[in-house]
């Protein structure tokens, strides 16, 4: 239903949160986004997967899809040295779909070296945080919003007698 994107330009660090039942459409308006955003691309990122995530109208064919257009948007970028990507997922729902799009090539596709954490301070060790800068993420304390895409909302329950 959520994705959000929050940076933190004095780390350098994107947050991506993933909250309620994730469509195709919100993934794609994010790569969008982001497309325009060289920096964005460039930056380590923590992506959180909340515990209400439901990835359940994704398929991993749409996954792979996703996946090839991510590595056309860091084909120009020739980053110098590679990102980091940290995945944690809150509950068992998303893992899957998480795991398969950690199984692809990212190291030549998108010069990033991605993890599937399974702590939060796992997480935050694998992006090599200092105890400040973990203490800021476990916050949210300079983590400013800058993009939030909100799918339709859920049609509303019928009530029939």
């Amino acid at each position: 239903m959520t994705v959000i994107l929050r940076r933190n330009e004095a780390l350098e660090l994107n947050l991506v949160e993933y909250r309620g039942r994730i469509s195709l459409a919100e993934l794609q308006a994010v790569a969008k986004f982001q497309a325009d955003k060289p920096n964005l691309l460039a930056s380590d990122c923590l992506n959180r997967v909340c515990a209400d995530a439901d990835f359940g109208a994704i398929t991993f064919a749409m996954l792979d899809t996703m996946h090839e257009h991510y590595s056309k948007l860091f084909a120009p970028l020739r980053l110098q040295i590679f990102r980091r990507a940290a995945w944690f997922c809150e509950a068992e729902g998303p893992r899957g779909h998480v795991a398969h799009w950690l199984s692809q090539d990212t190291r030549e596709t998108m010069s990033s070296t991605v993890k599937h954490c399974h702590t939060f301070a796992d997480a935050a060790d694998w992006l090599l945080l200092m105890d400040a800068e973990r203490g800021m993420l476990e916050r949210g304390e300079g983590f400013d919003e800058i993009a939030r895409f909100d799918g339709p909302p859920e049609p509303a329950a019928v009530l029939t007698r």
